[in-house]
């Protein structure tokens, strides 16, 4: 794969990243984070449907290495839990840590079958 190409989707990516996140905490004031649930459990949606459709590998590593490898984020989710956890918020990162995985396994299921 170009070079430009993995940069191009990775700048796209966290770009999206950025723009989703900025307005999700404008919007959302509350300690659970939300905004990082739904754009993590949104990327495995679209890596799900991204591998299920013939686009060829180019593509397919366009979206799901560079683009979703950038939009969704396993730091700010374990950051996020840690936080929860430091404010003694242990049912909000039980609720955080179940979620995220329950819908992000479910949405990419989803993403595969269609």
């Amino acid at each position: 794969m170009n070079i430009i190409f993995v940069l191009l989707g990775g700048w796209l990516g966290a770009i999206a990243r950025y723009e989703l996140s900025r307005q999700g905490q404008r919007i959302w004031k509350k300690d659970f984070p939300l905004p990082t649930l739904l754009t993590n459990t949104a990327g495995s949606f679209l890596l799900g449907l991204v591998y299920q459709l013939s686009w060829g590998a180019e593509w397919q590593n366009f979206f799901a290495v560079c683009f979703l490898g950038s939009f969704t984020t396993f730091s700010t989710f374990h950051l996020e839990l840690v936080q929860l956890g430091s404010k003694r918020k242990i049912a909000a990162a039980i609720s955080y840590v179940l979620s995220s995985y329950a819908l992000g396994i479910a949405l990419a299921i989803i993403g595969l079958s269609m």
